[in-house]
């Protein structure tokens, strides 16, 4: 197999995970007392997406850190447009929903980007609430493992000189640290002062903990393999210029950050080890 080929292979594994976890929001909108409420979630679930969630599910995967980052960064985006940002860039956007269903102001400007084929797939699957969108939002079909994405992003109008929220979620455990680093300093580059960025990333006990190794390796057969984890989230971007607050599951479900509402225990099972970081550009 050609290093294309992989490499194409891989990029549908990792679109196919997305959809995953819209099924995994889905379950928890459904719940009784749910932690995150997406209405919308449960239109990307798909018939095939819903059988593989359940592959994932029955092979140890966890619903928290997906449950649980949603919540935080609903909070933390809201936040940043209620204090005047206006422009949002939702990285490997995937089935996010969030320019849908959080009522952003007319004049937020919500970009998302991912893969060829994603978000095209997403929109036709959200076509009755289609009037449900009232940011302006702009699509973008690239490769984050590419180096022309930003310009991509500046020609579709982004604004280099005005402060942004960026949202990436769910995109490190697939990335190496090269790519991670090259990925984190782009954005850095072409953020103005005053910019946030919401985060998330396995914790580097994800990979020791024995209770996991069933899932990793249901994740690899299907070649998605996760690879990237931390032992300090904050230090690590605090490498790259961005001031971090960083969080895992277990410290939020004992309250350590005061602006986020303590999820459940049942979020925050004890091999869950995952970060959540709001960081800051001065």
């Amino acid at each position: 197999m050609t290093d294309t080929a992989r490499r194409d292979d891989r990029s549908e594994a990792v679109k196919e995970t997305s959809f995953i976890t819209a099924v995994i929001r889905a379950m928890e909108n459904a719940h009784p007392d749910p932690y995150l409420v997406d209405r919308h979630a449960e239109l990307l679930s798909t018939p095939r997406s819903k059988m593989l969630a359940a592959e994932a599910l029955a092979a140890g995967g966890t619903v928290g850190s997906v449950i649980v980052r949603g919540r935080f960064g609903d909070i933390a985006l809201r936040q940043a447009v209620a204090e005047g940002i206006t422009q949002a860039v939702c990285l490997a956007a995937g089935s996010d929903t969030r320019a849908w269903r959080l009522g952003l102001p007319s004049d937020t400007r919500f970009f998302e980007i991912d893969l060829p084929g994603q978000l095209e797939a997403k929109e036709m699957l959200l076509a009755p609430v289609k009037d449900q969108l009232a940011c302006r939002r702009v699509s973008l079909s690239e490769d984050l493992r590419s180096e022309i994405w930003p310009h991509r992003l500046i020609a579709a109008g982004y604004a280099v000189n005005r402060p942004t929220v960026w949202i990436v979620e769910g995109l490190l455990p697939y990335l190496q640290v090269e790519q991670f680093t090259r990925l984190i300093t782009d954005v850095k580059e072409i953020s103005a002062p005053g910019s946030v960025l919401l985060i998330d990333a396995p914790h580097a006990e994800f990979y020791r903990d024995p209770d996991n190794e069933q899932f990793l390796a249901f994740m690899k057969s299907r070649g998605s393999a996760f690879q990237l984890g931390l032992d300090d989230f904050a230090d690590f971007l605090g490498r790259y210029g961005w001031r971090a607050e960083a969080y895992t599951l277990r410290q939020l479900s004992e309250g350590a950050c005061a602006w986020l509402p303590s999820p459940p225990a049942r979020l925050c099972p004890p091999h869950d080890h995952h970060w959540l970081a709001r960081a800051y550009l001065a």
